[in-house]
């Protein structure tokens, strides 16, 4: 029985599980993958061409927003991620020259019932939220404010799962050597 507790309770510490997303220099939410291609000599718009390409079949014309800068080889997509009901809107910035690119997805708001909210750092834990209430709480509130954070947790595994799987899915892509045009 006292196996069955401690099984339990490892259980329940690892399902509330702080999540740390990636950040840049100024403690915003960022992925970014620099990549090297195997064809170094590859121009940079054949790698944007590659993108856009890739771009077409990831997503479809309603759920993002595409802009192209010519001058710096540059691609910007605007989409968002389905999760639990909630959108989650990024950016996705695409950075080319010969032979290699940079990939790199800010801008991360969740968006739920008219409410929109930037994504932190760091997935709120339960202490945090119960300090945020004034720390005099009753069972029922501790028990919402529980279930909360076990949905956040849960929100910014999915968050950073899609992330990291644009980001494979854009370099399986672009792995791919081209010939000119």
């Amino acid at each position: 029985m006292r196996y069955l507790f401690l099984l339990l309770f490892f259980c329940s510490v690892t399902a509330f599980a702080q999540v740390k997303l990636p950040t840049n220099e100024t403690g915003q939410v960022q992925y970014q993958e620099l990549v090297k291609l195997p064809d170094n000599t590859r121009k940079a718009k054949q790698i944007i061409e590659q993108a856009k390409v890739w771009a077409g079949h990831e997503y479809d014309s309603l759920s993002a927003e595409q802009q192209y800068d010519q001058t710096n080889n540059i691609l910007f997509i605007k989409s968002l991620y389905l999760i639990d009901n909630q959108n989650v809107r990024y950016t996705l910035t695409i950075e080319a020259k010969y032979g290699r690119y940079r990939a790199t997805i800010t801008d991360l708001l969740t968006e739920s019932n008219g409410l929109s909210l930037l994504v932190r750092p760091t997935s709120p834990t339960v202490e945090e939220m119960e300090q945020a209430a004034g720390n005099k709480i009753t069972v029922k509130e501790k028990e919402v404010i529980e279930q909360t954070a076990q949905q956040q947790t849960e929100l910014y595994q999915q968050i950073n799962k899609s992330c990291r799987a644009t980001l494979a899915s854009l370099k399986t892509a672009l792995m791919v050597a081209k010939e000119d045009e």
